[in-house]
């Protein structure tokens, strides 16, 4: 027996302690501000959402600094506030690094209850979209430069991810940061970089839609084929030809005589975790029965019933007509969430398992020293104590949707209108006029919760 499950066991000899014990087991955030933030998410007021996570930064308490960091990131990047949304997704992945770490003292802690009593760091693809946001943040800004730093930190966190479980995981490139990355340097005119990264692109949709049922996007046959005849890669062009026959795209020349916008929408909500339970009664040498519990974390969708956007750029009176296109989905959270777990649960429940072996280990000692009475409240905070590490970044989208319009240069209204699963619609939304110039990029975004 280590030193470590000694100490624990020791600890649960104390019945004050269990106490404690089962107060520190149910240590997550509390979720009620989040029916408020939802609330005003929904009328478009993010920055009072934001004021709402502020005000209850108490009630994250320092394990879930992280969470608190997530919440404003994203509040402040839907609030237009894209700097400060930076400073926060900076500072959740720095406290990140910090707790890759884990003092043993930490991990004794949740050999005794759970892992709430552990500092929250993030699931894998919660640290992925940290740099996903921080990217459309510099893409509002305009900032390509920044944008790609954050686009390409993304592949190397997964590799490093990846690298460290024995079974690779199904989530090992993220399609949309590197369709955002072929964006960004096709916005910079650095044609080669933006073929890699589309070509990268093409090839984890094809694992997306295998893994998650999301398809490549649209428009992306029409990329592939406009940057292979940009740099004169007739084979690739070929085939990319034979493969997108019916495939329509400008030239690299006609496209740097328009305005492009790209629209981001944010759909839905992140699911969230819930228990499930695995219970097995083992039956004492001295008659009763001693209950093994082993908690195990599933997602759970959130209901979601928007289903795209029509996204029209009207011009000024006179210039022309109008310019459409339904967005498509880009990233769907939910469904990486969900598989993302599934990869790891194998290893959640080895260590549940370990966890539960402790407590009885704990429950039979603390009987042996103070009696039944003493076992029995044991095996009462063993159980009550089980539960799973239910946190997560509660404020992300269930869906990331895209739309990409390219149109003459001049003065356009932005009007978007979101339907439902019945093609109902759900809201219109028009944006004040603005000015496009040639060649220009423009990023534009909006948050629709839809129907709750």
């Amino acid at each position: 027996m280590t030193s470590i499950h000694r100490g624990v066991m020791q600890t649960w000899l104390s019945i004050p302690v269990l106490v404690g014990l089962l107060v520190l087991s149910g240590c997550g955030p509390g979720v009620h501000h989040y029916i408020l933030v939802d609330n005003l998410q929904s009328r478009q007021q993010f920055a009072e959402a934001d004021a709402v996570i502020v005000k209850h930064q108490s009630d994250y308490g320092d394990r879930n600094a992280v969470l608190y960091d997530f919440d404003r990131g994203m509040m402040l990047h839907l609030a237009g506030q894209y700097n400060e949304s930076n400073q926060s997704l900076t500072q959740a992945e720095n406290r990140i690094d910090e707790l890759y770490t884990q003092s043993v003292a930490a991990g004794a802690g949740a050999m005794l209850t759970n892992d709430n009593a552990l500092p929250y760091e993030g699931e894998d693809f919660e640290k992925v979209m940290i740099n996903v946001i921080a990217a459309l943040n510099y893409g509002y800004l305009g900032q390509w430069d920044e944008a790609l730093v954050e686009a390409r930190k993304v592949d190397h966190k997964l590799n490093l991810f990846n690298d460290k479980y024995e079974k690779k995981n199904v989530y090992k490139q993220d399609a949309l940061a590197q369709y955002l990355s072929g964006i960004l340097f096709e916005a910079k005119g650095e044609l080669n970089d933006a073929f890699i990264s589309y070509r990268k692109a093409y090839e984890a949709y094809g694992d997306y839609r295998k893994n998650y049922g999301t398809p490549m996007p649209p428009t992306l046959p029409a990329d592939l084929l406009r940057v292979t005849a940009a740099l004169h890669l007739e084979e690739e062009h070929q085939d990319y030809l034979k493969q997108f026959p019916s495939a329509r795209w400008t030239t690299e020349k006609e496209l740097k005589g328009q305005s492009e916008l790209v629209f981001v929408s944010y759909t839905g909500r992140s699911p969230i975790k819930e228990d499930f339970f695995i219970e097995a009664p083992i039956p004492e040498k001295k008659g009763g029965v001693y209950v093994l519990r082993v908690a195990l974390p599933k997602f759970v969708p959130r209901s979601n019933k928007v289903k795209t956007a029509e996204v029209h750029l009207i011009p000024a009176a006179g210039s022309g007509g109008a310019v459409s296109q339904r967005t498509f989905l880009a990233e769907d959270v939910t469904a990486i969430a969900k598989k993302n777990l599934e990869d790891r649960i194998a290893r959640i429940t080895a260590k549940s398992i370990a966890r539960a072996v402790v407590k009885y280990q704990a429950t039979r000692e603390a009987e042996k020293k103070g009696g039944p009475v003493a076992g029995l409240l044991a095996n009462v905070a063993a159980v009550a104590t089980e539960q799973t590490d239910k946190r997560s970044w509660r404020t992300l989208p269930g869906q990331i949707q895209l739309a990409r319009l390219a149109v003459p240069p001049g003065t356009y209204t932005v009007a978007v209108e979101y339907y439902d699963t019945t093609d109902g619609l759900i809201e219109r939304k028009t944006f004040p006029a603005m000015t496009l110039k040639a060649g220009e990029k423009r990023f534009l975004g909006y948050r629709v919760l839809g129907p709750q």
